[in-house]
């Protein structure tokens, strides 16, 4: 699945946090991406794949996810490059984040290639 707008990318993230689908979500990350941010006070650097895994651990836990919503709350893009964020609450049931991206569009379309969080 490629993605067309960079609002499709992060339509798909929250989508893909809703559903606990790690596989929609792997496929909102550029391959390179990275992934820095605030995790209930544990800071944490490096790629999307630890929290693929927690997605992933989360939907075969059978935790209430339920409550969780999600909207996108900024979008600029300028060319081939954007800048977004998205408010979450209810995610895995308790906890809420801020999460800000660096998108790009390439041959493939657009992409996530980076993604600063925090829990709010």
């Amino acid at each position: 699945m490629s993605f067309a707008t960079a609002r499709d990318v992060l339509d798909a993230y929250a989508e893909g946090c809703r559903r606990l689908d790690r596989d929609l979500l792997a496929r909102c990350f550029h391959p390179r991406a990275v992934m820095a941010g605030d995790l209930d006070g544990k800071l944490l650097v490096g790629g999307p794949e630890p929290f693929l895994d927690d997605v992933a651990g989360i939907a075969a836990a059978g935790i209430d996810h339920a409550g969780f919503a999600a909207q996108v709350i900024e979008l600029t893009v300028n060319g081939r490059v954007a800048a977004g964020a998205v408010h979450s609450t209810g995610f895995a049931g308790r906890f809420a984040f801020l999460d800000r991206f660096h998108l790009i569009e390439d041959e493939s379309g657009w992409l996530i290639t980076s993604k600063s969080f925090t829990t709010l």
